[in-house]
């Protein structure tokens, strides 16, 4: 045989290794293919269940994620429920889990509100990040700091500083007969007004001052005095005016005095 035959069979040879190559690499994607729509259409929806939510009820979930019973499971994607549901601010978080029985689960972790925010005289609900959560319910009653009369709009940092102040006061345990609300236009001028007195708070350091403010409280009990209102916002002196006149307590080598 010679050359010019043996290089013709080469050619057919490795013609037919390219074509058995192609028709391979055809027969799996038509497989892929034809596996992908075999999964989507033969696998529906037989259940929804909803783990952890308090606030939402389920018939409001089932609105957000726009799933139904017998619709494609594998019809929707995990990553699209999740953004459907984030559309909701009480939804912080979701796992979502989809079950070749039909069954998708989807495990909710709802925002806690933390504030009342009060503009122009209608009370919101709030988040830790101060995001709006719903309109409070009339007749609703929950004992939670008022944020009030602090445009969230055009004093950004001022509604910041109060929503701060408000995630700490959560933490903390305060002795008082009425409501606590939380004022102020400016960081700087973040007043706490409880038990009808006015407490100029500031901005920052707010476990420091709040722990000052049962000192000064601590104080103002044993004269037995009807006070105006108490300023915490410097570091070295409390000062508290009674109705009349004006006290200070001065803080210095670890010890209290009032004078």
């Amino acid at each position: 045989m010679n050359r010019r035959n043996i290089r013709t069979l080469q050619r057919k040879k490795e013609s037919k290794k390219i074509k058995f190559a192609v028709f391979m690499v055809i027969l799996f994607i038509l497989s892929g293919v034809g596996m992908y729509f075999f999964i989507t259409n033969s696998f529906s929806v037989k259940e929804v269940v909803f783990i952890g939510n308090r606030h939402l009820k389920n018939d409001e979930l089932k609105l957000l994620i726009k799933v139904n019973k017998e619709d494609e499971l594998f019809g929707v994607s995990g990553r699209e429920l999740y953004n459907r549901l984030r559309r909701s601010p009480w939804v912080r978080d979701a796992v979502i889990r989809k079950e070749l029985s039909g069954k998708i689960v989807l495990n909710i972790a709802e925002a806690v509100p933390i504030a009342i925010f009060s503009v122009t005289g209608r009370p919101y609900l709030i988040d830790k990040d101060g995001n709006i959560l719903e309109p409070m319910k009339e007749g609703t009653v929950m004992f939670l700091p008022v944020i009030k009369d602090i445009d969230h709009n055009r004093n950004r940092e001022a509604y910041a500083e109060a929503v701060k102040f408000a995630n700490v006061l959560n933490k903390r345990t305060l002795s008082y007969s009425g409501n606590i609300e939380i004022t102020g236009q400016r960081p700087e001028d973040i007043t706490l007004k409880l038990d009808n007195i006015a407490i100029k708070i500031g901005a920052g350091d707010f476990d420091k001052k709040l722990e000052r403010l049962e000192f000064a409280k601590d104080e103002i009990e044993k004269r037995n005095i009807a006070v105006e209102h108490i300023d915490l916002r410097f570091a070295d002196k409390i000062i508290v005016k009674p109705a009349g006149r004006l006290e200070e307590v001065e803080e210095s080598g670890g010890e209290k005095k009032t004078k």
